[in-house]
């Protein structure tokens, strides 16, 4: 019996470590940032941004992600970036700034820092907002830029949620216009109803009712094709009574992932503010670390989920990151 006592003892410690354990490497991999290199200026001053469409399981989808317009000084040829706040820090695609220097010339420079490329000392514009940074990285598998199309459109990175660490972050989704303001405008400031997220790591986490329900949503701008993407209990749990799942296979970074809808009949609250929830998401997340993101947007207890830009069209967001706030206006 004392032995018995003694292995149910070590399982449980083991059990603690292990939660404990996987706490901390989620918290060290997920749930922190590198240190924001951007200097920004020329702020308030609202600019557009364009959408791009793509297929999703035989129908068009015009919305699947935001793209901004860049200029890079001393190049006489407009770029894009997408505007990604899902993404912790911007970064550029390394084959498209080699295209560059070798069409411009020696117009970005490279270092290392951390054992990892960078470039550094860049100047961009991005939309109206002028953006000096000491080191931005790279990520992404991309081609060389094909420079014999005019009018093509070259995307060179990602604007990540660095951009509006410090400065509230006003997205007009009806205008297609994206404002980085020093502070709320007043008339903004009076109509709106702040409720607060949480941003840790740079990461977005909205506090709202689902269907009457404390929920927290890891919102990610890179993201319009889906209302709302949960793990797959919650999936059953929001899917409208006799409602027929339909499956189809997605991308994601080059693997094939199924992706389930099913219709729902919720009801999303970001105040007075109502939203209808008209479909719920399940991914095979193609390993078990994305699995397990997903149910870390659930570790303080409220039913998580991941949500994009689909849940605001027609509305304004505001993130106002310095002051842990945010809202939706109509």
């Amino acid at each position: 019996m004392i032995l018995l006592k003694r292995i149910l003892i070590g399982l449980l410690i083991l059990l603690i470590a292990g939660a404990i354990g996987g706490f901390f490497y989620f918290k060290n991999k997920f749930m922190s940032a590198p240190p924001n290199r951007l200097t920004l200026t020329n702020l308030n001053i609202p600019f557009e941004f364009t959408w791009q469409g793509g297929e999703i399981n035989g129908k068009y989808e015009p919305y699947l992600a935001m793209y901004v317009p860049v200029q890079i000084p001393g190049v006489n040829r407009p770029f894009h970036m997408q505007f990604d706040v899902g993404a912790h820090s911007t970064v550029l695609y390394y084959n498209r700034v080699l295209s560059i220097n070798e069409k411009f010339g020696e117009i970005f420079k490279f270092d290392t820092l951390d054992n990892r490329l960078y470039a550094s000392d860049v100047e961009l514009k991005v939309g109206s907002v002028d953006l000096k940074a000491s080191a931005i990285g790279f990520r992404g598998k991309t081609s060389d830029i094909d420079w014999s199309d005019s009018n093509a459109i070259i995307k060179i990175g990602t604007v990540g949620s660095d951009f509006m660490e410090r400065y509230p972050l006003i997205m007009d989704f009806k205008k297609q216009e994206i404002t980085l303001a020093e502070k709320i405008p007043d008339n903004l400031e009076k109509e709106a109803e702040f409720l607060p997220f949480t941003f840790d790591g740079r990461k977005i986490f909205l506090s709202a009712n689902l269907n009457g329900e404390p929920v927290s949503l890891w919102y990610d701008s890179g993201s319009s094709a889906f209302e709302l993407i949960v793990e797959e209990s919650t999936f059953w749990e929001l899917a409208e009574p006799e409602a027929t799942r339909f499956t189809f296979t997605g991308n994601s970074w080059g693997n094939a992932i199924s992706i389930h809808n099913i219709e729902s009949n919720g009801e999303f609250e970001f105040g007075s503010v109502k939203v209808p929830l008209t479909f719920v998401t399940y991914i095979d997340w193609p390993n078990k670390l994305q699995a397990f993101i997903m149910k870390a947007a659930n570790m303080g207890g409220d039913l998580g989920g991941m949500t994009g830009n689909k849940l605001f069209f027609k509305k304004k967001l505001i993130l106002d990151a310095p002051n842990l706030r945010y809202a939706v206006v109509k």
